[in-house]
This record gives C-alpha cells, structure tokens and sequence, in this order.
C-alpha cells in the first residue's frame, strides 16, 4: 500500500483518525482521500470541479473559522491545488509548517546538504530545524496573527485554525 497522507487529497480535511479515510474497492482504506470525497475505489462526486470544491470548503470554512466568505474561498482553492486529485501529483508537504514542497528548490536540507524529504526550507536547513526550540504553541502565537491579518478573521479563530492544522503534522503530533 502506498504511503498514508494526513489530509484528504480532494478536499484538504485532515485525516486524523482512521474512520476520516474513504474505502478502496477492496474495502481497505484509501491512503489519500477521506470517506466524503471517495467510497468504494471511487469518487463520490466524480464530476466535481476545483471550483466547485473551493466555495463548497469555503463556505465550510467561512463557518467554522469567521472568514469573510471571499477570503475563505479564494484561501480553500489556494490550499487544494497542490493537492494529488487537483495537480495530478502527490506534492509533499512540510512536516513542520504544511507549506506543499512543489519542487526541490522548496525542500529543506540534510547535513550531506541533499534535499529533505519531510520539511521546507524555512523549517529545515543543514539537518537541523531553523528554530530547534519552537513548539507547537509558539508557532500558533507567531502565524495565527498573520493569518488573521490575511483572512480577516478574529484572531481567536485563526489560533483554533492553526491549532487544527497543525494536529496532523508529524512535528507536532
């Protein structure tokens, strides 16, 4: 079986728990997609669009986080182009901060000074994260203001965001 990811590769939801996964045909769990977007070896919604997936997780997200609908949407479809069902490709994400690891040029470094297969180059340099010290809180107190700033969301809600997204990466889990 190929390698689990920890968010849905469709709609971006976290698979934290193994009930979150959708269904292959054979009955096994999809290492990719979550059980709303795909049952049974199959998407439920076959026809969907990227669009249509963005103002659907938009407005899910607008909801739950009080993101102006707008920035919430255009922020959902920033977040799904990187992933497997929109790009055609598995893109790694960064095992610290989630940024997608488009190419090598993005990847952080081990001490041989190749590329890191787990983290971005704002987190990982020379084998060693940026900020060996930084936990899971004190990233939530430095990029939830910013992304309050970006979304114009209330910062209480940014905080739970980060909080959310950040349970599934395996720095901090």
């Amino acid at each position: 079986m190929p390698e689990s990811v920890s968010t849905c590769q469709s709609c971006g939801m976290p698979l934290a728990a193994s009930g979150d996964r959708g269904t292959e045909a054979d009955g096994g769990p999809s290492p990719y997609y979550c059980r709303h977007c795909y049952r049974d070896g199959a998407f439920t919604e076959p026809g969907a669009t990227i669009e249509a997936m963005a103002e659907r997780g938009g407005a899910m997200m607008s909801g739950m986080f009080a993101i102006p609908p707008d920035r919430a949407r255009g922020f959902t479809l920033q977040q799904l182009r990187p992933l497997l069902r929109w790009s055609g490709r598995l893109i790694p994400g960064c095992g610290s901060c989630g940024m997608p690891i488009v190419d090598l040029t993005e990847a952080g470094t081990e001490a041989d000074g190749g590329p890191s297969p787990y983290y971005c180059i704002h987190c990982f340099r020379d084998g060693a994260f940026v900020d060996p010290d930084l936990t899971r809180e004190r990233m939530i107190e430095q990029y939830a203001p910013l992304l309050a700033r970006e979304l114009g969301m209330p910062l209480d809600r940014a905080k739970a965001m980060v909080r959310a997204f950040t349970a599934t990466l395996p720095r901090w889990a």
